[in-house]
């Protein structure tokens, strides 16, 4: 069974370019998207964790779960239980023990306070200091299946049933995390799919990054960016554009600077290396320094609809036909953590 696309936030549009973010990963057109997959994201939760699941755990569920391990970290782990209990201790149904130091991913059961039997192999250690990380565990019949950055990783035979009795999700140890999202693959569509499969995450890329959009841009396509802007910023800059260059000889579609003495996004577009009038208006200024972030840019056939953390911000309407972008380039007072096509 394939992972679902990870669900992106989901924010209502204004009437100005009418319609709404799709849900990320879905094919189109879409028929009915039950809340629970829509759920708003847990941003930069403290350690340790203790959270509900919504609606409990059942075949179809997956918890997406970013974050960055410290430069000194031991371990760190994340546990699927049955309660909220300390005393006595809840049952644990998966336990995913991420031993950085010594090597080991551990995975466990805990029931009625006395540990199982552990299960260690694991094809390689993904976590590595000072780096961020994504984890997918997903839910089916018969087992916890878990991607680390992209790639499928281990599997973990259910030992407590049923599925539903799992309501909690913990994490603690040695780890800092920016963002928990439940999301519930049971959904109804049809049609046929309007563009190639969601692209793996690109994770952790050097600043400023440029490289190519796979199969370009096309209503309905979404870039999603994670990142951290850094402690004392000036600006940053996302920028849609027309050709690999760094330099000022391709066009720009789209460009998004957020620039911070002013707290303002300015948006324009560059043709033939002269920039057009600019676009300054928005309702807030959602950037900080020194604070994660994550940006979804949704293509339609107007216009750029921009949400930030989770809420509509803006829109941009076309001045270039998008069907020319064929690159992505960020750059700045910024760190990129992972860059996702969807």
């Amino acid at each position: 069974m394939a992972y679902p696309s990870p669900a992106g936030w989901n924010p209502a549009m204004s009437s100005s370019c009418a319609a709404h973010y799709p849900t990320p990963g879905a094919v189109s057109p879409q028929l009915c998207y039950p809340e629970p997959g829509a759920a708003q994201p847990l941003l930069n939760p403290s350690i340790p964790f203790l959270g509900q699941i919504p609606g409990c755990m059942r075949p179809g569920t997956m918890v997406v779960i970013q974050g960055s391990v410290p430069p000194n970290a031991d371990r760190f782990a994340i546990n699927f239980q049955i309660g909220a209990s300390t005393k006595p201790r809840a049952d644990i149904a998966f336990h995913f023990a991420a031993r950085v130091k010594a090597g080991h991913i551990v995975r466990n059961t805990l029931t009625n306070e006395k540990w199982g039997a552990e299960e260690r192999g694991v094809p390689y250690q993904p976590f590595v200091p000072g780096q961020n990380f994504e984890i997918m565990v997903l839910a089916v019949k018969e087992e916890f299946k878990v991607a680390v950055n992209g790639q499928h990783y281990i599997t973990y035979k259910h030992r407590v049933r049923p599925l539903k009795k799992i309501d909690y999700l913990a994490i603690n140890g040695d780890v800092t995390i920016t963002s928990v999202r439940f999301q519930d693959e049971q959904v109804e569509v049809t049609g046929t799919r309007s563009a190639v499969a969601p692209t793996g995450p690109i994770v952790n890329p050097s600043t400023p990054y440029v490289g190519a959009i796979p199969n370009g841009m096309f209503p309905g396509r979404m870039v999603i960016i994670n990142g951290t802007v850094a402690p004392n910023p000036t600006r940053f800059m996302v920028n849609f554009q027309i050709g690999h260059s760094q330099g000022k000889a391709h066009d720009v579609v789209f460009h998004f600077n957020p620039r911070f003495p002013a707290n303002v996004i300015v948006r324009n577009s560059r043709q033939q290396q002269k920039w057009g009038p600019e676009e300054r208006t928005a309702p807030y200024f959602p950037f900080q320094a020194n604070t994660n972030f994550e940006i979804i840019i949704l293509c339609q056939n107007d216009c750029y609809k921009v949400a930030v953390n989770g809420s509509h911000l803006l829109e941009y309407r076309h001045r270039i036909a998008y069907q020319q972008v064929d690159t992505l380039h960020v750059g700045g007072d910024v760190r990129i953590n992972q860059i996702r096509y969807q």
